[in-house]
C-alpha cells in the first residue's frame, strides 16, 4: 500500500497516528479537577542486587597454593559444613568378622576349659596384631549384617590366641568366647566384632565424613575463612564415627564436614579444565 502513497501522503499518515496519541488540550487540567484518579507515578527500573550478580558471575576457581575459591552460592547450593579438628581419648580397635564353630548347645566335659553354655567363634589374624591382644580382653559382637539400631551388642572375651598356624598359613588363630543361653548362634553362624588393641590416649580426630580417601590418599579440606584447601592427613584408625591421625591438621582448625566428596568432584573438574586450557 505504501507504494500507492505519494511521499506527502505518508507524511500525513506518520503525523496523524503521532497525535492520536498525543493528550488532548486540558487533559491535565481535567485531571487536577479530579481528584479520584490516582496521580501519575513515576517510573520506576527495577535494580538487581549487584552483590548477588557480583557472586552469580564469579565461577568457583582453583587458586595453586591455596585451594577452592567459591562464591556464596556456590557454597550454599553444595551445603557446606565445617567442623574444628578435636583431641578425643580414643584406642584403636581390632573389628571383623568371624564364624561360630562350637555352639552353646553342645556338651563340653567337665575338665575342659570349654563351658556349656558359651558359643566359640574363630577368626584368623596378623600375627603382628595379636601380639597386642591378650587372653580375656573384652569383645562385643553381634550376628552378621544386623542393623546396628536392632538388639544390642553382645559381650564376650578372648578366649585363645593360637599361634601354631603362622608359620604355615602366616596367621594367627583367634578364639571368641561369649555366653548364648538361647542358641541364637548355631554352629556355622557368621559375627561381626570388635575388641581393643590398647588403652585410650588422647588423639587428633574428625568426623568420618570429614575423611575423603582417594587415590591419591586420604585428606581433608581445611577452611581458611576463604579457601577450601585439600589437606592430606596420616590416618591411625577410625572408631564411633571418628577419624584419628597424627600430625596436621592441628586441633581448632576448621575442616569441612558435609560436602568433601563434592568439593573433591569440583576440584577434578576445575584441574581437568586448567589441563584442557594449557593443552
Amino acid at each position: 500500500m505504501d507504494a500507492l502513497l505519494t511521499p506527502s501522503q505518508r507524511f500525513g499518515c506518520v503525523l496523524y497516528m503521532l497525535l492520536a496519541f498525543l493528550p488532548t488540550p486540558g487533559w491535565a487540567a481535567e485531571r487536577m479537577n479530579r481528584p479520584d484518579l490516582p496521580a501519575p507515578q513515576e517510573p520506576t527500573v527495577a535494580l538487581e542486587d549487584s552483590r548477588s550478580k557480583r557472586e552469580a558471575e564469579e565461577p568457583p576457581q582453583l587458586v595453586p597454593d591455596k585451594g577452592l575459591l567459591l562464591g556464596e552460592i556456590t557454597r550454599k547450593a553444595l551445603h557446606l559444613e565445617t567442623t574444628p579438628v578435636i583431641v578425643h581419648d580414643l584406642a584403636p580397635q581390632l573389628s571383623g568378622s568371624a564364624q561360630v564353630y562350637r555352639g552353646a548347645s553342645e556338651r563340653t566335659q567337665s575338665s575342659g576349659s570349654i563351658r556349656s553354655g558359651n558359643a566359640y567363634a574363630t577368626v584368623f589374624i596378623d600375627p603382628r596384631t595379636a601380639e597386642k591382644l591378650k587372653v580375656g580382653k573384652p569383645v562385643l559382637l553381634r550376628h552378621k549384617g544386623q542393623d546396628v539400631n536392632g538388639p544390642p551388642e553382645k559381650e564376650g572375651k578372648i578366649f585363645q590366641i593360637d599361634h601354631e598356624l603362622v608359620s604355615v598359613t602366616g596367621q594367627a588363630e583367634l578364639l571368641i568366647e561369649f555366653p548364648d543361653p538361647a542358641n541364637a548362634f548355631p554352629v556355622g553362624t557368621w559375627i561381626e566384632f570388635s575388641t581393643p588393641l590398647g588403652s585410650d590416649t588422647s588423639r587428633l580426630a574428625v568426623p568420618q565424613s570429614a575423611l575423603l580417601a582417594s587415590a591419591e590418599g586420604n585428606f581433608v579440606y581445611v577452611w581458611d575463612g576463604r579457601f577450601y584447601r585439600r589437606t592430606p592427613i596420616a590416618v591411625s584408625f577410625s572408631i564411633d564415627g571418628l577419624v584419628a591421625f597424627v600430625g596436621n591438621p592441628p586441633a581448632g582448625t576448621l575442616v569441612v564436614s558435609h560436602g568433601a566428596e563434592d568439593l573433591w568432584l569440583l576440584e577434578l573438574s576445575l584441574r581437568q579444565g586448567v589441563t584442557r586450557s594449557s593443552e
